[in-house]
């Protein structure tokens, strides 16, 4: 079959089967089996597949119309300019993830290297919830004076998120334990985490390929808040005396959010993605 036949083959597949843009995905699966990239595949349109190279695009065509997501079938997602490795292990990366990284990073202005002090240590901050280690690697790459902690309850996630530091040269600390249990008994400068914060009537609502990524990574509790909750209530006794903490939020639940933290004390700021959406509160 030729590249072009195969491509449109596809695309009719998953358009049936309901998959949004399917000629974008069709390309993509297609490019991976023959390591080509996007455009690369048009130049080469008349060119034939071999068998092999035929059935491995027929089996990832028809993990993709069974709603397989793509990035796990790819074994990739890029966030924040780098590429990181996911599977079935993790939550896959959001680029709504990315402003949670790019608020850490403005903090850097509040932690100013001194160059004559060959051993003044940056700032220790911890990453909860870290799944693919996409935040803890994301802000030790740009940050490289800091000291970055990555936690997760699945040892599971954690492999990955190991992985992931490795392929990209970055030092993290990596913890395994429930939610806060690896970071207490230090104090902290930032603590950051996207928790589950999906209700379970929500999570039924959910797209299909949601299904397919680690249902704990959703799961906030009845209302969403669990995770909020616990870490508003435990925050002052594991930050330092000017610690901040910053959480990815749904967007809907920065009212909520924010009270639970006003409770505690503490001063907060509500940041809106590009589409103007609350996505991020920082709490001081």
């Amino acid at each position: 079959m030729r590249i072009i036949d195969a491509l449109l083959w596809g695309e009719q597949e998953l358009k049936l089967a309901q998959v949004d843009n399917p000629r974008w995905d069709a390309d993509l699966l297609l490019g991976h089996i023959l390591s080509l990239r996007r455009e690369q595949l048009y130049l080469k349109r008349e060119d034939l597949l071999d068998r092999d190279q035929l059935l491995a695009y027929q089996q990832l065509i028809a993990k993709r119309a069974a709603r397989e997501p793509l990035q796990y079938l790819l074994k990739c997602q890029e966030f924040m300019g780098l590429e990181f490795y996911v599977d079935e292990r993790v939550l896959i990366p959001r680029a709504d993830s990315e402003l949670l990284v790019e608020k850490v990073l403005e903090l850097k202005k509040e932690f100013p290297v001194v160059e004559a002090e060959k051993n003044c240590e940056g700032p220790l901050i911890a990453d909860v919830c870290t799944g693919s280690g996409a935040l803890a690697i994301s802000i030790a790459y740009y940050w490289p004076q800091a000291k970055v902690v990555g936690t997760d309850l699945s040892p599971l996630a954690l492999e990955v998120a190991r992985y992931n530091g490795k392929r990209l040269g970055v030092e993290v600390d990596w913890r395994q334990g429930d939610f806060l249990a690896p970071i207490r008994g230090q104090a902290w400068d930032i603590i950051v985490c996207n928790p589950p914060y999906v209700s379970w009537a929500e999570y039924q609502e959910l797209a299909p390929e949601i299904a397919k990524e680690p249902r704990m990574a959703f799961l906030g509790g009845e209302d969403g808040l669990a995770f909020y909750r616990q870490l508003a209530q435990e925050a002052r006794s594991l930050l330092k005396e000017n610690g901040k903490v910053l959480v990815e939020i749904g967007w809907l639940q920065g009212e909520a959010v924010t009270e639970l933290f006003r409770k505690q004390g503490f001063f907060t700021q509500t940041l809106q993605d590009l589409g103007g959406r609350d996505r991020v509160i920082l709490a001081r």
